[in-house]
């Protein structure tokens, strides 16, 4: 039965879940209070990467503190008197616990395996924005290659296509990496995107499919009957009905579900990325393990996108952790000195505690629908986030095995 669903936030999720739905047979609004460009749907590293651990690790609880205190740790978080992030950071430090981190990294190995199966129509559809070239982990450090080991045995036990090559053997498959790089571990399935490309094209196809698309539209409430969802209100005053709500605002999406009656405890996780022109850049994507890194090319330009800052939700540009992108890349390959810089960017990712999406119907709603919580891999679990909700949608239960990542566990 066809429904008018409602969607909030025109990012990766949205956007994926809309033309999931339309493909449905459902009417499908959406809105969106920015013009789609700039966004962390936009703005991230452009490598989709199936098998990604979750953020919360038994390595980082033991690393908490001094992350707190040097402003120049990839995952920074500076003190501020908040109780929301003190209450945060407490549930985070119980989710780096081994078991919890077992349970997630099994959960989110699934959820990629499924997205990445869901990817295939897109490589066939936008091969401008979306090569599947696989992506590289590179090291230089006897800890880095133990890692890399670690995680190649971990990879392949849950199903993954990884391969570890170490000296002239990895030099001989990739270039514009320096000698002092020791090794690497290929992730064939994995895809580098032009994230921007992207974004434009699912905007431009789920507007062709019949879907209405209205970007630079705030909405200030919204409204229901009882336990019911039946409309949205935006900055204007104009009211919209709909059959079904569909949240997928990122960050954002915390605000908009005090509406609903539940907290959904997320902080904003700033990343940034710094766009750079090389003549001769490298000839595959990877991850800086030590300096937790990516580097994307993309053309004769090249993207370099990391860093975890719990800041707040704002958009300053704190310039050290901007040009500590490449400063810590010139470890792994010198020539990026030269490099002319093009563009700088940050944005905001939505992160839960547990390292684990929210996805699935409000608790106490009929038709109210959640789907946020993604952190660094939005763009990864896209497909499969869109297939999940939509089914929740059309009346089908989370399976038992996605059970954790379920929006009622806030209840």
């Amino acid at each position: 039965m066809s429904k008018r669903i409602i969607i909030i936030g025109g990012g990766i999720i949205g956007l994926l879940s809309g033309r999931e739905l339309l493909r449905r047979g459902h009417v499908v609004t959406l809105l969106d209070g920015g013009t789609l460009r700039g966004s962390a749907s936009t703005g991230n590293a452009g490598m989709i990467s199936p098998g990604h651990p979750p953020i919360p690790t038994p390595e980082v609880a033991q690393q908490a503190i001094r992350m707190m205190l040097d402003r120049r740790s990839p995952l920074y978080i500076p003190p501020r008197p908040s109780l929301s992030l003190l209450s945060w950071l407490l549930a985070f430090r119980r989710a780096c616990r081994p078991a919890h981190y077992s349970m997630v990294s099994t959960v989110l190995d699934r959820f990629s395996l499924r997205s990445r199966e869901l990817f295939d129509p897109l490589l066939q559809e936008v091969p401008e924005a979306l090569e599947a070239t696989g992506f590289w982990q590179l090291v230089r450090t006897p800890e880095g290659l133990e890692h890399l080991v670690e995680e190649r045995d971990r990879l392949e036990s849950a199903g993954f296509d990884v391969e570890l090559k170490k000296g002239d053997a990895l030099h001989a498959e990739i270039s514009g990496w320096d000698e002092d790089v020791q090794a690497g571990l290929v992730h064939r399935s994995g895809i580098v995107a032009r994230p921007d490309d992207l974004l434009l094209h699912l905007a431009d196809r789920l507007e062709a499919a019949g879907g209405q698309l209205r970007t630079g539209t705030k909405v200030t409430r919204i409204h229901r009957t009882g336990q019911a969802f039946d409309s949205v209100e935006l900055d204007s005053g104009e009211r919209i009905e709909g059959d079904a709500l569909l949240v997928a605002a990122g960050i954002w999406t915390t605000q908009f579900a005090k509406d609903l009656d539940i907290r959904i405890p997320m902080q904003a996780a700033k990343g940034y990325h710094v766009m750079l022109e090389m003549d001769d850049p490298p000839d595959a994507a990877a991850v800086l393990q030590e300096a937790c890194v990516v580097v994307n090319p993309m053309g004769h330009q090249v993207r370099l996108a990391g860093t975890l800052e719990l800041s707040g939700i704002n958009d300053r540009m704190v310039r050290r952790r901007l040009d500590m992108l490449a400063e810590a890349t010139r470890s792994y390959m010198a020539r990026v000195e030269d490099a002319r810089r093009v563009s700088e960017w940050n944005g905001l990712r939505p992160c839960t505690a547990d390292g684990l999406p929210a996805i699935g119907n409000v608790p106490g709603m009929s038709n109210a629908f959640v789907a946020t919580g993604h952190a660094m891999m939005g763009v990864t679990l896209g497909p499969a986030t869109a297939e999940m909700i939509t089914d929740c949608i059309d009346g089908r239960a989370i399976p038992d095995w996605a059970e954790p990542m379920n929006i009622a566990r806030y209840r």
